[in-house]
């Protein structure tokens, strides 16, 4: 009898045990789903209490903006398509989040971060831009038809490779990216020719092959470096008969605290870069830079102030404009006209004394005629200078040269 009563006493403990387990199972799920939904809560009156940014700095881009609401997005999906990005791109704390899951998905040894690739030596790779054929020749026949249009004029087209090509060892294992060399060898073939007088390709990867003793991109930021665009900028003064051996150029170091744009979007936060301005000796303040549309005159090419800003790299020229106007101290009747895209803002300075007049023409933000600025100008030369992944996506340049 003894025996039964202790079973029964045992039962009954792993009864109350099991019973109280339970209820401490409830306990917590109930206040874990208390604290999810007051999470949720929060963030939404987080979320709506926050003005929406217009700009991230971090990433240095344009973020989504409210869709508007009408009949015929909702029936095309664009409207939802549109609300997604912009409940990503508005989420609070967003940029905190991108960093924590950056260092998250590096503990666990991804190399993939955000759509950037993290290579040896801390190197940042921005994927390649993959050829379109019907772009490629809208682009390629504009400029033919341009460079046909203006057979006087001297020109020269120069498209820079990106990183993953010159610094390919450099890139995750695993990785494959396709031939730049042949993709750059079509372009100049659909662009050079017989009908197309006075045009010369400049073969920017040969010319940086030369730069054996410093780097030729920035770690985390997608732009040449300045030591890589004056490799190329003494090919073009070769092509064009420039008598550059006659300038002195001195190079000085403005930063070592850069992070650029790949940084901004892959989340890292630990690697910085150096930042070399390029000035010809003794041209500081020869030349007045006029930008057109924002009503601003200065005699410096450099504007230091962004070194302090969410992206130092705009210290050349203070960035991208529509259009600039610099008025050199020099008399020798030459007119430059640049059609650019970012890569070629550390190089301006150096062609400066050798051209009265440079037209510094953005596609991306211009709006007026091309046509216009060739007879206003009186321009003798014209240079092409984009990246590669910028020239096979940017349609806006075969619009600006019709």
């Amino acid at each position: 009898m003894a025996d039964m009563e202790n079973m029964e006493n045992i039962e009954q403990s792993q009864d109350k045990n099991t019973e109280h387990k339970k209820n401490g199972t409830a306990v917590l799920c109930g206040m874990g789903s208390v604290l999810f939904v007051a999470g949720l809560i929060a963030v939404s009156v987080c979320g709506f209490l926050t003005p929406d940014r217009r700009q991230s700095d971090t990433e240095n881009r344009l973020l989504q903006s409210l869709p508007g609401l009408s009949w015929q997005v909702v029936a095309d999906g664009s409207y939802m398509r549109e609300l997604e990005s912009y409940l990503t791109d508005q989420f609070p704390e967003r940029d905190f989040i991108v960093r924590c899951k950056t260092y998250l998905d590096l503990l666990c040894g991804s190399r993939q971060l955000n759509g950037i690739y993290l290579g040896r030596d801390n190197q940042l790779f921005e994927p390649q831009t993959v050829p379109d054929a019907a772009q490629v020749e809208t682009i390629t026949g504009g400029i033919r038809q341009f460079c046909r249009s203006h057979p006087d004029a001297q020109k020269a087209v120069a498209i820079a490779p990106n990183a993953t090509l010159l610094m390919k060892d450099q890139l995750p294992y695993g990785v494959t990216q396709y031939d730049q060399r042949e993709v750059l060898s079509q372009l100049r073939d659909k662009i050079v020719g017989d009908d197309a007088p006075n045009t010369r390709w400049i073969d920017c990867p040969a010319a940086l092959e030369t730069v054996t003793d410093t780097r030729l991109y920035y770690r985390t930021d997608h732009h040449w470096t300045t030591r890589a665009a004056y490799a190329v900028f003494r090919d073009i003064a070769v092509q064009w008969e420039l008598p550059a051996d006659t300038v002195t150029y001195d190079f000085a170091l403005v930063t070592d605290r850069f992070q650029g744009t790949l940084a901004s979007s892959s989340g890292i936060t630990h690697i910085y870069d150096d930042i070399e301005i390029c000035m010809p000796h003794g041209f500081e303040g020869m030349s007045v830079i006029e930008y057109e549309n924002e009503n601003l005159k200065t005699t410096t090419f450099f504007n230091t102030e962004k070194l302090c800003g969410a992206n130092a790299y705009e210290v050349f020229l203070g960035g991208n404009y529509a259009k600039l106007v610099i008025q050199n101290a020099v008399e020798n009747n030459r007119t430059l006209l640049v059609l650019k895209d970012s890569y070629a803002n550390c190089m301006i300075p150096m062609l400066a004394p050798y051209f009265s007049q440079i037209i510094v023409i953005d596609p991306r933000y211009f709006n007026d005629s091309v046509e216009g600025c060739m007879q206003d100008y009186g321009v003798t030369h014209v240079l092409f200078l984009y990246n590669l992944n910028t020239f096979l996506s940017d349609r806006s340049l075969a619009d600006t040269i019709e």
